[in-house]
């Protein structure tokens, strides 16, 4: 499994809520939300990731997606996604750009995950 592999198989999972998925992929993954982001910091494993990332995100924004419009590797064991987050804050539409480059292990799990977004229009569209 390439490291774009790994990403692509990441989003796929995120989208269909597949938890055995993410369990395999984020297990042990070092989680690196943007300084400013109302979810920012570093996250270790699956269930802080859940707990301070994907749940206040589920409630916050409503028919959130992350979607890639490209991934591509960098290296052997890393890749690079750059889309957009959509849904709806409270204060209006969410639309705002995202890069997230992530390191992936032999075995295909993602061992570092950071994300790069406009933390001050992803707060605008919640009202924070």
């Amino acid at each position: 499994m390439t490291a774009t592999d790994s990403a692509e198989a990441l989003y796929e999972a995120f989208a269909a809520g597949d938890g055995a998925t993410l369990s395999r992929l984020l297990g042990e993954t070092r989680w690196v939300e943007a300084t400013g982001m109302p979810y920012g910091g570093t996250h270790h494993g699956l269930a802080e990731i859940v707990d301070k990332v994907f749940g206040p995100i589920g409630r916050d924004v409503a028919g959130f997606t992350a979607l890639p419009d490209e991934i591509v590797a960098i290296g052997d064991d890393r890749a690079l996604a750059i889309g957009t987050y959509r849904g709806t804050g409270a204060a209006g539409p969410l639309e705002v750009r995202f890069a997230h480059l992530m390191t992936v292990a032999d075995d295909g799990t993602i061992s570092d995950f950071e994300q790069f977004a406009d933390s001050h229009q992803f707060r605008q569209a919640l009202g924070a």
